[in-house]
């Protein structure tokens, strides 16, 4: 037996055991809940493979006080052989290492045959009195606070002459990142942008993000310091004449060293080897604060802006809760 987390290719098995042991009725649909656990962190879908064999599932969770179990199934033809046992343990196991020190589960109560089972496991039944309400889409949906964001637009139509800046402190480098993994590229988008609520790509599947980072006509490039990745620019020349420096930024560690103005300066730099008619950049009201006075004094100038709403992405996992906009 080999207990893990769930992966992406295990979807028709789960989806097919959770059937035919009666969890897949409404509201329980497989694909979103299980989309949506894997968007937070207080939670793990676990299954028992054996030889590449989805022999049973146990999906474990927690609002910080209680520890709940929930969709423990084992194809009926495997019963008895451990790997319910196993399931329980490893669950049991990923709650308490969290802290938990309650851990409850419901039965259904046509489903009598189970209750034996968790009496020898240690559960005994609490006089508590449950109560439900399914929330609706449409409820869902209005409760999604909708946060309004300025967007200004910038530009510049001519390399400007600077004069030549310091290195910033320390061992300093900028490298073109050349088919970066889609894996790498989220852990950077989320660890520069997450407090500043970029949001777009995380809104997308793998397959787009790739599409764009690996265009020929887009450029990673990524800063370390002291051998750290400490943020990274992207430069992009996929329009005619234009080239715009989409992502800009730093870890929150290496804010205020001086490494972003390095960053920018750089990025500007590189923008201008083509010779476009034009290069381009843009923030918003949730960027950080310094960040539009920063592209004016390299010299860009606003030429547009937009209003516009976007749904919290803290809602479904998108950004981690902790993080709090910069609202205008």
């Amino acid at each position: 037996m080999s207990i893990r987390r769930y992966r992406a290719e295990d979807f028709d098995a789960v989806a097919s055991l959770w059937e035919v042991v009666g969890f897949n009725v409404p509201p329980n649909e497989p694909r979103r809940d299980i989309e949506f656990l894997l968007r937070h962190d207080n939670a793990v879908l676990l299954v028992d493979d054996v030889e590449g064999t989805v022999m049973g599932t146990i999906l474990a969770g927690h609002d910080g006080h209680r520890g709940w179990l929930y969709r423990f199934a084992v194809w009926p033809e495997h019963r008895g052989k451990g790997h319910g046992r196993a399931l329980f343990a490893a669950a049991e196991q990923w709650l308490a290492a969290r802290g938990l020190v309650k851990i409850e589960l419901l039965i259904r109560g046509d489903n009598t045959q189970v209750k034996p089972y968790y009496e020898r496991a240690g559960y005994e039944q609490t006089p508590r009195t449950v109560m439900a309400r399914l929330v609706s889409d449409a409820e869902r949906r209005a409760a999604v606070l909708k946060i309004p964001v300025v967007i200004t637009y910038l530009e510049m139509t001519q390399k400007p002459a600077h004069e030549t800046l310091p290195m910033p402190a320390g061992k300093v480098a900028l490298l073109r990142a050349e088919h970066m993994p889609v894996a790498m590229f989220r852990y950077l988008y989320g660890a520069v942008g997450g407090p500043w609520f970029w949001w777009e790509r995380c809104l997308m599947s793998d397959d787009e993000i790739a599409t764009i980072i690996h265009d020929p006509k887009v450029e990673l490039y990524l800063l370390h310091v002291d051998g750290c990745p400490a943020g990274y620019a992207e430069i992009d020349r996929r329009k005619d004449g234009v080239v715009n420096i989409n992502h800009l930024g730093l870890l929150p560690d290496f804010i205020g060293r001086g490494y972003g103005q390095f960053l920018l300066r750089q990025s500007m730099e590189t923008a201008w080897i083509t010779d476009p008619d034009r290069v381009t950049v843009d923030t918003c009201t949730l960027d950080h604060p310094g960040a539009l006075p920063a592209y004016q004094r390299a010299g860009f100038t606003p030429y547009a802006q937009k209003r516009i709403e976007i749904d919290d992405p803290r809602v479904n996992g998108h950004i981690p809760a902790a993080f709090e906009p910069n609202l205008p």
